[in-house]
């Protein structure tokens, strides 16, 4: 076979067709684009830069940076309604900033504390530490007064699909049912107990956002993209059972992967993080995609259990180690590494080589030259 476009490469796994090798992408996010320009500061060259840098290691893009921001998953809270008016305060120090948020409503306030950190040079975290629903009656304020969806800019989306061209495609992504309710109003260990101990609480909560989240999908997908990533690592192989996950979470995912794919936009269930006690109920999966295979030590997955239990017609996509072994082992070492996975991954198909979340910043161009010269050499079909 002649050698493919990227865009062609992904459009054919797609749709189960012949394609010439494996394509090679690890997950790019916008710390090694800083760390790549020597600084944050990009503003508008921002969507430029990331492309240049997917170019520059020739990656088969697929683009996440893309995502509208701000993400729809924080900003409802800040929307301005009728019986809904938010209030924010801002306390920050030198490493930390806490953006305070109480809303206003004729039946009570809501409260949300979300703090950023900075965690390196080039890289901050943010996480809730406080969160919106704490009990039934802070849910019932958000059914009853929260303003409806509101309009999302694609526009990063739009451009960023123009700067591909036939390098690659987009993937926006958004958080799954269960990641939206854990990472932005509920905390995530009272969420677990709730689907047991007061299930129909639970229930409303995941209908009502999953609700809300299809409409944010659609204003996505009329943007024209082919793939979507849903946010899972939260309900990973160590926090919930097999049993826990099929019962409790999967419907819920399963309706926004059917809403996408209904539409001809194939889905990805991002669980980075341990999966090996969950392969042998992936095939209720409905989304087409999982990433991103984490192997031993930050993960658990063995490639030779995924072969095995996982359905040939999931697309898979990562396995490659980027926390340490990316950055710690020698172009020889990560070419071997490559060969390993492409030998055993070819005769299934279905395959993306990359990372198993977004590149760390102190990552080796070398390496990742070396990542990319393998995959083309030992993942050619």
């Amino acid at each position: 076979m002649e050698a493919l476009t990227a865009r062609e490469r992904y459009i054919r796994l797609f749709r189960g067709e012949p394609i010439d090798r494996i394509p090679v992408c690890p997950r790019v996010f916008k710390n090694v684009v800083f760390e790549y320009n020597k600084t944050k500061d990009l503003q508008d060259e921002f969507v430029e830069r990331v492309i240049d840098y997917y170019r520059v290691f020739n990656f088969d893009i697929i683009d996440w940076n893309c995502s509208p921001q701000p993400a729809f998953r924080m900003q409802d809270l800040l929307l301005e309604g009728p019986n809904w008016h938010p209030e924010i305060r801002i306390d920050e120090s030198d490493k930390k900033k806490d953006e305070i948020v109480t809303v206003n409503t004729p039946k009570g306030q809501l409260r949300r504390i979300l703090r950023t950190t900075i965690t390196g040079e080039w890289e901050v975290e943010s996480a809730l530490v406080e969160y919106p629903i704490k009990n039934r009656k802070d849910f019932d304020i958000i059914v009853e007064f929260m303003p409806e969806p509101y309009q999302i800019d694609t526009f990063s989306i739009k451009k960023t699909k123009e700067l591909i061209g036939n390098d690659g495609i987009v993937s926006p992504a958004i958080p799954g049912a269960f990641n939206l309710l854990g990472h932005c109003y509920r905390p995530l260990e009272n969420l677990l107990m709730d689907a047991m101990m007061e299930p129909d609480f639970y229930h409303d909560m995941m209908n009502y956002f999953v609700s809300r989240t299809f409409n944010y999908m659609q204003q996505i997908i009329d943007v024209g993209i082919e793939f979507l990533e849903f946010g899972a690592n939260m309900a990973n192989g160590i926090v919930v059972s097999p049993d826990y996950l099929v019962e409790h979470i999967l419907p819920y995912e399963n309706k926004l992967a059917d809403f996408a794919q209904n539409q001809g936009v194939l889905t990805l269930y991002h669980n980075c993080g341990h999966a090996k006690n969950h392969l042998d109920v992936y095939g209720q999966l409905h989304h087409r995609a999982w990433g991103y295979l984490a192997p031993a030590p930050h993960g658990d997955v063995v490639l030779d259990d995924v072969i095995k239990k996982v359905p040939k017609e999931m697309i898979l996509w990562g396995h490659v180690d980027q926390i340490d072994f990316l950055r710690q082992a020698s172009p020889e070492e990560i070419q071997q590494r490559v060969k390993y996975i492409c030998e055993k991954m070819k005769p299934r198909g279905n395959f993306i080589l990359g990372t198993t979340d977004y590149l760390e910043v102190n990552t080796p161009p070398e390496n990742l030259h070396a990542l990319v010269e393998a995959g083309h050499k030992y993942g050619r079909y």
